[in-house]
């Protein structure tokens, strides 16, 4: 028996910042060789990361109903049962997580874990429930938790009958405390389980949990589904900053964005000047050629700015920069958050210390309006953000995340500087030599968002199994085509030579599954270095006749 349990409510832990430097933006354009060469031969988990992988831990567990149940009916006790199970999930992610996360020495808890790694709330198995006695019910559980690769030799697991397996010491809270989860009042936010720090409790308090730990399979790379993203002829991108209490980079990062987008990558702003936008400003936009047809992009700003409609410090304030949010999430192609957050947290938009409005919660962002018919991208940009994967996976607008990638991190983030944004909407809009958009593949994305700052965060992309394998642009009716150069086979495709037919025109892929019959995708290689830039579907005898 499996179950997964009704939407979690929201575990909000206290934030974190995040700081690290710059480093600069890339712009390679392997496509363009045509001294290519097709190279001979010599899942489930929904989520793609050049530095993380998902894992799946494994355990049993105990439940111990309440003295009253002792005399009820054996269907009011597994009523009971499956209620106590649904809060351990909770219990669960939250002691992992406060393993798992990457600490600081500033951190009450340092020493505890910090290998880098956050609990998947909500991606939850449980089975074999079974009476212990009267009142004491056992059953197995799962949780998947994301860290970084090489989890399992970081974790110090012993190896038995050809598993792995790990130790954690997670607390022991009641029946009763497991129940206080009222928003800002749950029963982690409290002593002795806020912080949690093992060395500093009672040993009725605490106990050793014995884990299994395995991977979950990969992902294959893709594409973002781009023919989605343009079918209406534009590319609406929201950025969002939220408030920053180390040096008011709610202002320095989206000045720094207005001028890059207007001086650097030739947007036409709404304004003159940064000092003159506001939230209802309109967009820069900029024409661009996808694929054949002239497609317009519009990007719009929206920062908590000194004022009356969107000062961080005002409850009025912190509802506006909310409301903001969304309309994005209700209408946007591309949803951009940068700012701070935590595990099991959401967007904070105003400054908390002085408002308890402008933020979106875990639990609302599971549950906010989006288009059901509409694909949609988000890049929550922030410290420990992987949570809001499965949060917005959640939603019932997007069941299972259909028309959904969401992009997350698992660790810290860049906070000093704005150059991952600045990354991630370079590649939305880049172009070719040639003026044509070129998109790129979803891991080298991640590859880019990572080189663009000195932190080691670990970012992955949640809903990529069913974003195309074959490049969005790719002309098949071209496939096999002679040519002389990658110009002649249309966007998507290269030229190269294929076994001893000559050159010819291979559309692009990650994955053969999605190539034509009768052909597999390969490496492309160039012929002088023999170096791989790309691959592309090629005939399995190797010739294009």
């Amino acid at each position: 028996m499996q179950n997964r349990p009704f939407s979690i409510l929201a575990i909000a832990m206290l934030l974190t910042g995040c700081a690290s430097a710059p480093s600069g933006l890339s712009n390679v354009d392997p496509e363009d060789l045509d001294d290519g060469m097709a190279v001979e031969d010599g899942k489930a988990d929904d989520f793609l990361s050049l530095s993380a992988r998902e894992f799946r831990v494994s355990g049993t567990s105990r439940v111990t109903l309440e003295s009253n149940f002792a005399n009820q009916t054996e269907a009011h006790r597994l009523a009971r049962v499956n209620e106590l199970i649904a809060m351990k999930q909770i219990q669960f992610a939250y002691f992992l997580t406060s393993f798992l996360i990457e600490k600081e020495k500033k951190d009450p808890n340092f020493g505890f874990g910090g290998q880098g790694g956050l609990s998947k709330v909500g991606d939850y198995e449980q089975s074999h429930v079974h009476a212990i006695d009267n009142l004491t019910y056992e059953f197995d559980f799962s949780q998947v938790i994301a860290g970084r690769s090489n989890m399992i030799a970081l974790l110090d697991t012993t190896r038995r009958g050809g598993k792995d397996y790990f130790t954690v010491t997670m607390g022991t809270p009641t029946n009763e405390e497991l129940a206080e989860l009222e928003t800002d009042a749950q029963w982690f936010r409290q002593a002795p389980w806020k912080d949690w720090n093992p060395t500093r409790v009672a040993a009725e308090q605490k106990q050793d949990v014995e884990l299994e730990i395995a991977l979950e399979p990969a992902s294959s790379d893709a594409w973002f589904d781009y023919n989605a993203l343009f079918d209406d002829g534009r590319l609406t991108i929201d950025v969002h900053f939220g408030y920053d209490y180390h040096n008011a980079y709610h202002r320095k990062h989206p000045r720094k964005l207005f001028y890059w987008l207007r001086d650097d990558m030739g947007f036409t702003a709404p304004v003159r000047t940064f000092d003159d936008l506001t939230r209802s400003s309109g967009a820069f936009t900029r024409s661009i050629n996808v694929n054949g047809n002239e497609a317009m992009i519009e990007i719009r700003i929206f920062y908590p700015k000194d004022g009356p409609a969107t000062d961080p410090d005002t409850a009025a304030g912190g509802r506006q920069l909310e409301a903001d949010v969304r309309d994005s999430l209700a209408h946007s192609d591309v949803i951009v958050w940068s700012g701070h957050s935590g595990p099991f947290y959401g967007f904070a938009l105003a400054n908390w210390k002085r408002t308890s409005e402008g933020d979106l919660s875990y639990e609302e962002l599971a549950s906010v309006q989006m288009p059901a018919d509409q694909y949609q991208i988000i890049y929550a940009d922030g410290c420990d953000t992987y949570h809001m994967g499965e949060a917005f996976r959640q939603n019932p607008n997007k069941p299972d995340g259909s028309l959904l990638d969401i992009i997350t991190s698992t660790t810290f983030a860049d906070g000093d500087y704005p150059y991952t944004t600045m990354n991630f909407i370079s590649h939305m809009v880049e172009q070719d030599s040639r003026g044509h958009h070129r998109p790129r593949t979803l891991t080298r994305l991640l590859g880019d968002l990572r080189t663009a700052t000195y932190s080691d965060a670990m970012y992955g992309i949640h809903g990529v199994d069913d974003d195309p394998r074959l490049h969005p642009y790719a002309n098949l009716d071209l496939m096999c085509t002679s040519c002389s150069s990658s110009a002649q086979c249309g966007d998507g495709s290269v030229c190269a030579s294929i076994g001893r037919s000559g050159r010819h025109c291979v559309p692009a892929c990650t994955a053969s599954d999605a190539c034509p019959d009768d052909s597999e995708c390969r490496p492309i290689a160039s012929s002088s270095s023999r170096a791989i830039y790309t691959s592309a579907c090629v005939p399995n005898n190797f010739r294009c006749e």
